[in-house]
C-alpha cells in the first residue's frame, strides 16, 4: 500500500547535514535506548507476569475470573492518577533522577507482591505498582523529543518498545519455566510468589543503571562534540505554530488530546486483554479439544505472537518515518487487531486461534510508534510531555476496563465470545477517531527539523 503524506519535507543543508543527523542518531541511540528498553522490558514483566502467575495463583488465593480481571486492571487506576503529576515532576527534577526513581520504586512494589494473602492485598499492591510506574512511557517519549529529530522518532520509539516485545516473548516462557522448575516453591515461597521476587529485584538494578547512564539534555552530554550539541539545539525543537509551549497544562483541555486518549483507550483495552487472558484463552480451547498442555507449554505458545508483533512494530514504524505519515500508520494496526480478535472468536482450531491472536498482537503492537508522533505536531515544549502523559494515562484506563469487563463477561456467559466482539468494536472506533479532520496534517508542519522552524521560546521552556 502506498502512503502519501500531506506534509512537505523541510529543506536540508545537504549531504553534510544528513551525515550529521545519522551520526548523532547513532550515538544517542546506542547510549539511551538499550537501558531504557531494558527498563521497559522489566516494567512490562512486572505488570503482565500476573497472566502466567494466575494459572496457579487464582486457586491459591481463591480468585474468580472477575476478581482476577479486577486485580489485573487496578494497576491502571494508580497509573492514571499519577501519570500527569509524574511527568510534571520529571520536568522539575530531570529525566535521570525521575526515571531512576520510577524503576526502583516499581521494583520494590513488584517484589512485595509476593506477600499478598488474598484479593484485597492483591488489589492494593496492583494499585501501588501503577502509582510507582506512572510516567515511564510518556516520560521516555518526551525525553526522545530532546534527543531525536521528528523524522527519526517513530523508529526510535519502536526500538524502545522492543522492551515490551522481548517481555512478551521471553516473559511467559521465563515465568512458566520458574513455575515448572519449582512447582512446590522456592525460598520457602509458592512458585508464583517466587516469580514476583525473581522478576522484581532486577528492576531495582535497572533504576541504578538509568541513574548512571542517562543525562537530562544534550548540552550535558560529554559524549557529544560541541558541533553535535549545536546541531541538536538548532534542529530539535517543534515549530512555533505548535500550541502549548508556554502553558503545558493547556494540553489537558485540548479536544484533540482527549480524542486521542479515547483512541488509545481502545488500543489498550484490547492489548491488555490479550496480555492477561491469552494464556487462559489458549488453555480453555485446548482443554475443549481434549488436550491438556502444561503451564510451560502454554507460556511458550503465548510468546509466539510477541515475536511477530516485534518484527511488525519495527518495520511499520520505519515505514511511518520514511513516508512521514502518521494517521494511516496508526489506524491500520487497530483494524488488523480487530480482525484478529474476531477471527479468534470464530475458530475452534487451536492452530488457527494462535494465528488469529498473532494478527491481533501484531496490530496492537504496531500502533504506538506512529501514533505518538501526532501530538508533537500541534503541541510544543513541556506541553508535549503533558499531552502524551494525558493520552497515556487516560488511554491506559483501557487496561483496567478491558480485563475487568472481559472477566465479568466470561463469568456471566461462560465463554470469551461476547468480550472479544466488544473489544473488536472498540478497536474500530479507535481507528475511526484518528481520521477526524482535526488530525489532518498541515502542509509544512510535519518533520520540523530545520533551524528556520525552531521555536526559541519552546527551547527555553524545555
Amino acid at each position: 500500500m502506498a502512503f502519501t503524506s500531506h506534509m512537505s519535507t523541510p529543506p536540508s543543508d545537504g549531504p553534510a547535514d544528513e551525515h550529521m543527523r545519522k551520526t548523532i542518531r547513532r550515538k544517542v541511540a546506542w547510549r539511551v535506548i538499550p537501558v531504557l528498553a531494558f527498563a521497559y522490558l522489566m516494567a512490562n514483566l512486572e505488570r503482565t507476569n500476573l497472566g502466567i502467575a494466575s494459572l496457579s495463583m487464582n486457586s491459591s488465593l481463591s480468585l474468580t475470573t472477575a476478581t482476577y480481571g479486577l486485580a489485573a486492571g487496578l494497576y491502571f487506576v494508580g497509573y492514571f492518577i499519577c501519570e500527569v503529576p509524574s511527568n510534571l515532576a520529571m520536568a522539575r527534577f530531570g529525566a535521570r533522577k525521575w526515571l531512576a526513581r520510577i524503576a526502583i520504586t516499581w521494583g520494590i512494589v513488584a517484589t512485595a507482591t509476593a506477600a499478598v494473602q488474598g484479593p484485597t492485598s492483591l488489589y492494593v499492591m496492583r494499585i501501588l505498582l501503577g502509582v510507582a510506574e506512572a510516567g515511564l512511557f510518556p516520560g521516555v517519549i518526551f525525553y526522545f523529543t530532546l534527543w531525536f529529530v521528528p523524522r527519526d522518532r517513530a523508529k526510535m520509539l519502536a526500538l524502545f518498545g522492543m522492551g515490551a516485545t522481548v517481555s512478551g516473548l521471553a516473559g511467559p516462557p521465563l515465568a512458566g519455566a520458574i513455575l515448572a522448575l519449582w512447582p512446590h516453591g522456592l525460598f520457602g515461597l509458592e512458585g508464583w510468589r517466587a516469580l514476583f521476587v525473581l522478576e522484581g529485584i532486577p528492576s531495582i538494578v535497572v533504576g541504578l543503571l538509568i541513574w548512571m547512564v542517562l543525562v537530562d539534555s544534550p548540552d550535558k552530554a560529554r559524549w557529544l562534540t560541541h558541533t553535535e550539541k549545536a546541531w541538536l539545539t538548532e534542529h530539535i525543537y517543534p515549530s512555533s505554530e505548535s500550541s502549548g509551549g508556554r502553558n503545558p497544562l493547556r494540553a489537558l483541555a485540548d479536544l484533540r488530546i482527549l480524542l486521542l486518549s479515547l483512541s488509545y483507550f481502545a488500543k489498550n483495552a484490547g492489548g491488555y486483554v490479550l496480555v492477561f487472558f491469552m494464556p487462559q484463552i489458549i488453555q480453555t480451547l485446548t482443554v475443549q479439544r481434549g488436550a491438556h498442555y502444561s503451564t510451560l507449554t502454554i507460556s511458550l505458545l503465548s510468546a509466539i505472537p510477541a515475536v511477530f508483533a516485534g518484527v511488525t512494530a519495527i518495520t511499520w514504524a520505519a515505514s511511518s518515518d520514511r513516508h512521514q505519515e502518521r494517521r494511516w500508520h496508526s489506524a491500520i494496526p487497530l483494524c488488523v487487531a480487530a480482525i484478529g480478535i474476531v477471527w479468534a472468536t470464530a475458530t475452534t482450531n487451536p492452530i488457527v486461534l494462535l494465528v488469529a491472536l498473532t494478527f491481533a498482537s501484531a496490530g496492537i503492537g504496531s500502533m504506538s510508534g506512529a501514533f505518538f508522533q501526532i501530538p508533537p505536531t500541534f503541541l510544543a515544549g513541556p506541553a508535549v510531555a503533558v499531552g502524551i502523559a494525558t493520552i497515556n494515562a487516560t488511554g491506559n484506563l483501557g487496561g483496567f476496563v478491558g480485563p475487568y469487563l472481559f472477566g465479568i463477561l466470561k463469568d456471566t456467559t461462560g465463554s470469551f465470545f461476547a468480550g472479544n466482539l466488544i473489544l473488536a468494536v472498540l478497536l474500530l472506533i479507535g481507528a475511526a477517531i484518528i481520521f477526524l479532520p482535526m488530525f489532518r496534517p498541515k502542509h509544512g508542519n510535519a518533520d520540523l527539523t530545520t533551524s528556520s522552524q525552531t521555536d526559541p521560546s519552546a527551547a527555553q521552556a524545555t
